[in-house]
C-alpha cells in the first residue's frame, strides 16, 4: 500500500501486507498475523468520527475487508464480508445524523459513522459501519441474479447505485433500512465494471462491451451513450466541478467527456479527446482537487505500475505528467567504513528477510584519473558475495533494518516487534549466532556506538535509547515532535546517524523539518532552520564522513547543507546552494539517494535520482553558467553533461540506489525495465498499420 501527497507528488508512506503462507494440505493461505488478502479490487478512505482521513479499507477476491491504519502504518483489522469475492467498495463520509425521513435532526449534533458498501460475489451490497472498535454490519442491500460487480453512493448519501454481471443497473434508497428499489437498468448482456453518480444526479456507467453511459436517474432512460473504448471500461472519474468525466479500461485508453450547452437551458454530454499514456490496462482513477493543474488533476494507474496525472477541466490542452518509477525511499543501506579493504558491506531489506552483501570493487580503467572532472564509465564490478540471511523471526513484513559491521550487531523491526541479532564471521560468510534481545516495533532504526545502544523511532514518535544488553529503555526523546497533535503528520519520517556515531538526524512534521541529537550523550542538539523557500518535504537526508555536515534534498529540487554543530547553513551553501538547486531542476526524477566521499583532493558530494547520478565538489564553487558541452560521449551507462564542478550521469535503466563508494567508484543498484515488463500480464492486442 503506497501513500502519496499530491502538493510535490512524493510518496509519503508504505504499508506492506501480513504475510500469507499456503498450507500444503489445504492450499489455501495462512495468515501469520490474522490478515492477508488476495488481490485487492476496490480501495476507499475512511473518515473517522474527528474527521481525519487516517484509515484505509481495502477489499480482495478473497471476500476480505483489511483495515489500514496510516499512523500505525500496518494493518489493524480484517473482516470477512460473508458474500464471497468483493468486486468493488465505497465509502460513504461520516455525517450528521438523519432521521428516516431524510431531515437532519436540529437536536441530534451526533455524527453517524462512515459506511462502507461492498458489491459481492452474491449479487448483493453489504454495508458496514466504521466506528472506533472497527467494522461492524449494518444491513445487506438487494439481491441480483449476478454478481455485484460495482457499487456508487450518491454525494448525499441518499442513493446507492449496483452494477451487476447480468447487465443491470440497480438504484436503491440507502436511507431506508433495507434498501428500497426505486429504479432498475437494464443494459443488455454485458457486465457493469463501473458507476458513478454525479451531482445532479446523473448515472455514468462503463460496460464490457467498451461503452460509457450516461443515464437519467428519476426514469431510468438512457441520455447518451458513447463507444469509444476497444475493450471493458473498468473505471470512471468526474471532475471538482462535475462538469467533465473519464473513463478507461483495457485498452489504456482515458477518454475525456464534456458537458456543454446546445441550446439556452440545453445540455449534453459529448466526447471530446483521448489519451493513451499507458501500455496496459488502467484499473482506476482518481480526482485530486489540488495539483499542479489549476481545477484539479485526474490519476490514472494500472498494471505497467505507471501513475499518470492530467488536467481535469483542460484534458487536451496538457500534456500527462508521469509519476516516477522508483519512488519507494531506499531499502538499501552501505554499512560504515570497514578496517578491511575488502569491499563496503551493503544490507538489503526484504520483506520477510534481511541480506548482508559484501560489494565488489569497480573495475580498473584510464578514465578514472580523471575523476571527478569526467564521471566513469558504467562497468560491473567484480562479483559481490552474499553473507548472511537473516529472517524475520514472526514473520511479519519488515520495515527497516541496521547492521554495524564492527561488532556484528543486526537489528530488525517488523509490525510487532524489533529482534537484535550477532552475527560472527566464519571464513567468507556470517552466521546467525544469538539472538541478543526484543524491543518495541519502529519505524526507524539506529545502533549507537560499538553496537552497546539502540535508538528506535517508535508508534508514538518518540526516539526509544535501548540498551541491548539488558533490553532496558535508557532514554526516551522527544524533543522533535510537534507541540500541536495536529501539526503531525503520518508520512514516515527519516532517521539517520553519522559515520563517527557522534550525532543523529530525524526529520519531523511530514518531513518538512530536520532534528539533531548528540549521539555521545542522548542530548537534543537543536532544530535545523528551514534553509529553502517552501515547505516541501524531505526527500533524502545524510551526514558526510566526518559528521560535521548535514545534507538534505527536497521535493522541490533544493539541495542544503548546514554545519551540525553550529546549526546554520554552511558557507558553502549560502554561496553556491541556489546554484545546485537550480541545476537540480533540470534533472529527470527526484532526489532519493543523498552521499559524501572526502578524498585529498576534493569532498565530493553526489545525488541520485531514479533517473541520473549528480557528482560535485564541495571545495569548489558551482558556477551559473548554462553551457553545456556538446560533445556527449554516450555509451552503455548514458552520458555525463554539466559545467566542470556539476557532472551529471543519465542512467538507461531505474535507479534503486546509488552511492560514493570512494574516491573512483559509484556503486548504483538498477532494476532493468525489460525485467519489470516481463512480470506484466499481456496488454490488448491492437493491430498497428504496416504490421
Amino acid at each position: 500500500m503506497e501513500v502519496w501527497e499530491t502538493e510535490y507528488w512524493t510518496q509519503v508512506v508504505t504499508i506492506k501486507a501480513p504475510h500469507v503462507e499456503e498450507d500444503p494440505n489445504t492450499h489455501r493461505g495462512n495468515e501469520t498475523d490474522g490478515g492477508g488478502h488476495g488481490e485487492i479490487t476496490g480501495l476507499a478512505w475512511v473518515q473517522d468520527g474527528s474527521g481525519n482521513y487516517n484509515t484505509l479499507v481495502t477489499s480482495g477476491l478473497d471476500g476480505m475487508l483489511v483495515v489500514w491504519d496510516l499512523q500505525q502504518k500496518k494493518v489493524v483489522g480484517t473482516l470477512e464480508a460473508g458474500g464471497g469475492a468483493i468486486w468493488d467498495v465505497t465509502c460513504r463520509p461520516a455525517g450528521t445524523k438523519h432521521s428516516t425521513t431524510g431531515v437532519a435532526t436540529p437536536k441530534e449534533p451526533e455524527l453517524q459513522p462512515s459506511q462502507i458498501a461492498c458489491a459481492c460475489d452474491d449479487g448483493r451490497v453489504r454495508v458496514f459501519d466504521f466506528t472506533s472498535q472497527g467494522l461492524e454490519f449494518r444491513k445487506v442491500i438487494g439481491r441480483a441474479e449476478g454478481r455485484a460487480l460495482s457499487v456508487a453512493w450518491q454525494r448525499d448519501h441518499s442513493t446507492l447505485a449496483v452494477g451487476t454481471s447480468d447487465g443491470f443497473i440497480r438504484v436503491y434508497n440507502a436511507q431506508q433500512l433495507l434498501g428500497r428499489e426505486a429504479v432498475c437498468i437494464s443494459l443488455g448482456e454485458c457486465c457493469v465494471w463501473s458507476l458513478l453518480i454525479l451531482d445532479d444526479g446523473t448515472i455514468v456507467s462503463g460496460d464490457s462491451n467498451g461503452n460509457t453511459s450516461f443515464w437519467d436517474p428519476e426514469f431510468g432512460t438512457l441520455l447518451h451513450e458513447f463507444n469509444q473504448h476497444e475493450g471493458d471500461v473498468l473505471c470512471i472519474a468526474t471532475s471538482t466541478s462535475g462538469s467533465s468525466v473519464f473513463s478507461s479500461g483495457i485498452d489504456s485508453k482515458i477518454c475525456s467527456f464534456e458537458k456543454v450547452e446546445q441550446e439556452p437551458g440545453s445540455w449534453e454530454w459529448v466526447y471530446t479527446n483521448y489519451k493513451r499514456t499507458h501500455t496496459h490496462d488502467v484499473h482506476s482513477l482518481a480526482i485530486v482537487a489540488d495539483s499542479i493543474f489549476d481545477g484539479g488533476a485526474i490519476v490514472s494507474g494500472g498494471n505497467d505500475t505507471q501513475l499518470f496525472a492530467y488536467s481535469a477541466d483542460n484534458f487536451s490542452s496538457y500534456h500527462p505528467v508521469r509519476f516516477c518509477r522508483c519512488p519507494q525511499v531506499p531499502k538499501m543501506l552501505v554499512a560504515d567504513a570497514q578496517e578491511d579493504r575488502q569491499g563496503k558491506i551493503m544490507t538489503i531489506q526484504r520483506d520477510l528477510c534481511v541480506e548482508v552483501w559484501r560489494m565488489g570493487r569497480a573495475q580498473k580503467n584510464v578514465q578514472q584519473s580523471k575523476w571527478p572532472m569526467r564521471l566513469p564509465q558504467r562497468e560491473a564490478s567484480s562479483s559481490a558475495s552474499l553473507l548472511c540471511m537473516v529472517d524475520s523471526p514472526a514473520r511479519h513484513p519488515i520495515r527497516c533494518s541496521a547492521f554495524c559491521p564492527k561488532s556484528g550487531i543486526l537489528a530488525i523491526s517488523d509490525t510487532c516487534l524489533t529482534t537484535v541479532s550477532r552475527l560472527d564471521k566464519q571464513s567468507n560468510r556470517l552466521k546467525h549466532k544469538a539472538l541478543l534481545g526484543t524491543f518495541p516495533s519502529a519505524f526507524a532504526v539506529f545502533i549507537v556506538g560499538n553496537g552497546s545502544k539502540l535508538c528506535l523511532h517508535c508508534s508514538d514518535g518518540s526516539i526509544g535509547v535501548y540498551d541491548i544488553v539488558t533490553a532496558q529503555r535508557d532514554v526516551s526523546l522527544t524533543e522533535h515532535l510537534a507541540e500541536s497533535e495536529a501539526s503531525r503528520d503520518f508520512a514516515e519520517e527519516v532517521l539517520v546517524g553519522s559515520m563517527n556515531k557522534k550525532w543523529f538526524a530525524i526529520t519531523s512534521e511530514g518531513k518538512r523539518r530536520i532534528h539533531v541529537y548528540n549521539a555521545e550523550r542522548m542530548e537534543y542538539h537543536g532544530p535545523l532552520p528551514c534553509a529553502w523557500e517552501s515547505l516541501a518535504p524531505i526527500t533524502a537526508l545524510a551526514f558526510d564522513e566526518e559528521g560535521r555536515h548535514l545534507g538534505a534534498c527536497t521535493a522541490d529540487d533544493a539541495f542544503c547543507l548546514f554545519d551540525v554543530e553550529e546549526r546554520k547553513p554552511s558557507p558553502w551553501a549560502i554561496n553556491h546552494g541556489s546554484t545546485v538547486s537550480k541545476k537540480l531542476e533540470k534533472v529527470s526524477g527526484l532526489a532519493h539517494c543523498l552521499s559524501f566521499c572526502s578524498t585529498q583532493h576534493a569532498q565530493l558530494a553526489m545525488i541520485g535520482t531514479p533517473n541520473s547520478v549528480c557528482v560535485f565538489d564541495l571545495n569548489r564553487p558551482v558556477t551559473d553558467s548554462e553551457d553545456v558541452s556538446k560533445k556527449r560521449k554516450r555509451g552503455p551507462g548514458g552520458y555525463d553533461v554539466g559545467d566542470a564542478n556539476f557532472k551529471v550521469l543519465a542512467l538507461p535503466e531505474p535507479c534503486l540506489y546509488v552511492s560514493l563508494a570512494e574516491e573512483t567508484e559509484l556503486l548504483i543498484v538498477e532494476k532493468p525495465w525489460l525485467d519489470v515488463l516481463e512480470s506484466f500480464p499481456p496488454p490488448l492486442y491492437r493491430h498497428r498499420y504496416g504490421t
